[in-house]
């Protein structure tokens, strides 16, 4: 919800004012990594650290964003979702990769440390789920690198969208990732967990239907042009 109305309310300033959205998200990812490395982040007011942090730090918002993302690429082309998000889907896709990296940062220096150095004190679901998290880095840095428009120009254009075809791996990624975390404890019967498992679920698998439908569509479409 909250990442919906990031995109309706400000995606006319987002466009406008790019560079200061990614300053601004950089400066917030610097706050959340210094504050997790020292503790002072935790020593905040309850209605903070139970609401709004974990949102942040979790990249449960990052990754709201990129679903926002990955959904433009799965609506109809000319539809009025598409030319709404269009226009900001790269910034966007900066966006949630500037808050992902804080993530990856603030929990990578338990979870990423502990998997080269002491493996055995990780349940085999963290470990999986940290090995996905390095997987999902890699393929993130790239796209995220690329989708600044003055990198973007210096690259041949099949290379790049070879590049960008990377994106459905990395969406796929993120489900399994989140999934190895979630799983184990909604089979504990906590309701919470249930509840995230099953709307993670729906999410991205309606997306990923979508976008079959859609690939299928178009390769149709081309077949009857041809003939």
């Amino acid at each position: 919800i909250a990442a919906i109305i990031l995109v309706v309310i400000g995606r006319d300033f987002i466009k406008k004012h790019a560079t200061l959205c990614y300053l601004l998200t950089t400066l917030l990812s610097i706050a959340l990594v210094a504050g997790s490395f020292s503790g002072i982040i935790w020593t905040l007011p309850p209605w903070f650290t139970t609401t709004i942090l974990p949102i942040l730090i979790k990249s449960t918002f990052a990754t709201s964003i990129f679903v926002i993302v990955m959904y433009t690429g799965a609506f109809k082309n000319g539809s009025k979702f598409i030319k709404f998000l269009m226009p900001i889907r790269g910034e966007l896709s900066i966006i949630a990769s500037i808050l992902t990296l804080a993530h990856n940062i603030s929990f990578g220096r338990n979870h990423f440390v502990n998997l080269f150095t002491a493996p055995e004190t990780m349940s085999s679901n963290m470990k999986a789920a940290a090995g996905v998290s390095i997987i999902l880095i890699a393929i993130m840095i790239p796209l995220f690198i690329t989708s600044f428009p003055m990198i973007r120009k210096k690259m041949k254009a099949k290379t790049w969208k070879s590049l960008q075809r990377t994106a459905y791996l990395f969406y796929a990624l993120i489900y399994v990732h989140v999934m190895l975390i979630m799983v184990p404890v909604a089979l504990s019967k906590n309701t919470t967990y249930i509840i995230n498992v099953a709307v993670y679920s729906i999410v991205f698998i309606t997306y990923a239907v979508m976008r079959i439908k859609k690939y299928l569509t178009k390769k149709s479409s081309a077949k009857l042009r041809q003939a």
